[in-house]
């Protein structure tokens, strides 16, 4: 058997066996449950945000929503909407935002989503108002475009291809086949990946990522979208991972972690820079920014000032999402069992805070740290 009759033969034999768990996962009654499950949520759009008491919010399958109101320290699960696998309504991945006093959690892949938001981080609701058209004819004002990356800047929350500036009042939905005229024919050209994008926000822009490459970027918050052909070094690899903005430069994770990509004219052109972390099995790596430094983390994990030349971190820094309080404190997650850990530190040593006792929510995806009204 040839190399790539042996692969094609095990691709099919993936795709046969994920096929026979998703509709395995996804009985009708399930839907149906699901779906009863979204339909009595509370319509959003009516937030009243005063900021009054940082905390920390994470997510992972099920819809499972963890806070901490003790810097970290103890943990409270909020919300859970039910069992899920990883292209169900519950999946999730980096898809806590944080803006304004408001926090919002993207769920649902290859599905109509759901996106949940919060004021107080115990109540949670639909983003939208609802008065938005349904995605599709026989939809709901609530159904949401799917992602796996989701921002929150300057009060509006964004995604690839949907945004919000209002709190969930108003939305702007596009998609990359609606691009102006003379961008069509690039537009068919990148067929952008939308499955597994790498999201950032910096120097008024947006910058989205696909998997496999191409990028598009929005200067309007979100509104409207617009393919770029990036001059780019080592480009070798899927995978773009995590795109940041640092320190007057854009910085993009991809590939195996050899190299960090970095770019000062707002994503036109991109250096390689040495980096040298080692990527895990899955995804999971990321870049965080941590104060006055942005960290790539992975197996191993470095860290830099200038986003330029790196330094070693701690072995036990977790491949993952990062996010800091006004404290110091720092956050991660690990996968399998899905478990959060805190340092104080500055990430030399991290204590395991949390451990998921749901056999569903198998990892933390995100975790970001905001400042919401005081729960009632």
């Amino acid at each position: 058997m040839t190399p790539w009759l042996r692969s094609l033969v095990l691709s099919l034999c993936s795709l046969f066996m994920f096929a026979a768990t998703s509709l395995a996962a996804d009985s009708p009654e399930q839907l149906a449950a699901e779906q009863k499950f979204r339909e009595e949520l509370p319509l959003g759009g009516n937030f009243q945000p005063r900021q009054e008491e940082g905390i920390f919010v994470a997510t992972g399958h099920g819809l499972s929503v963890m806070v901490s109101r003790d810097d970290g320290k103890t943990w409270e699960e909020t919300f859970y909407a039910g069992p899920g696998h990883d292209h169900s309504h519950w999946a999730t991945w980096n898809n806590v935002a944080y803006t304004n006093g408001v926090f919002a959690i993207a769920a649902g892949w290859g599905k109509p989503g759901t996106i949940i938001a919060s004021d107080d981080g115990k109540n949670w609701r639909h983003l939208t108002a609802g008065t938005g058209k349904p995605l599709k004819k026989d939809g709901h004002p609530f159904d949401m475009t799917t992602t796996m990356q989701f921002l929150g800047v300057n009060g509006a929350f964004v995604m690839p291809f949907q945004a919000t500036p209002d709190f969930g009042k108003t939305w702007y939905t596009s998609n990359q086949y609606q691009f102006p005229a003379e961008e069509k024919a690039f537009g068919k050209e990148i067929g952008f990946d939308n499955a597994h994008p790498a999201l950032g926000y910096g120097n008024g822009r947006f910058i989205s990522v696909g998997d496999k490459g191409p990028m598009l970027y929005s200067d309007d918050m979100g509104k409207s979208w617009h393919p770029m052909k990036p001059e780019l070094e080592k480009w070798e690899g899927n995978g773009a991972k995590s795109i940041v903005y640092f320190k007057d430069a854009w910085l993009l994770l991809k590939g195996d972690g050899s190299d960090i990509l970095r770019s000062t004219d707002n994503g036109k052109t991109w250096k390689a820079h040495d980096l040298g972390i080692t990527r895990p099995a899955s995804r999971t790596y990321a870049l965080s920014v941590l104060g006055d430094e942005v960290w790539a983390t992975g197996q191993t994990s470095k860290a830099s000032k200038d986003g330029m030349t790196w330094y070693d971190l701690s072995k036990e820094v977790p491949a993952s999402q990062l996010t800091i309080s006004d404290r110091g404190t720092i956050i991660g997650t690990t996968a399998r069992p899905a478990t959060i850990l805190r340092s104080t530190d500055h990430g030399k040593t991290w204590e395991k805070v949390y451990t998921s006792p749901r056999e569903d929510v198998k990892w933390y995806s995100d975790v970001q740290w905001g400042k919401v009204n005081k729960a009632k």
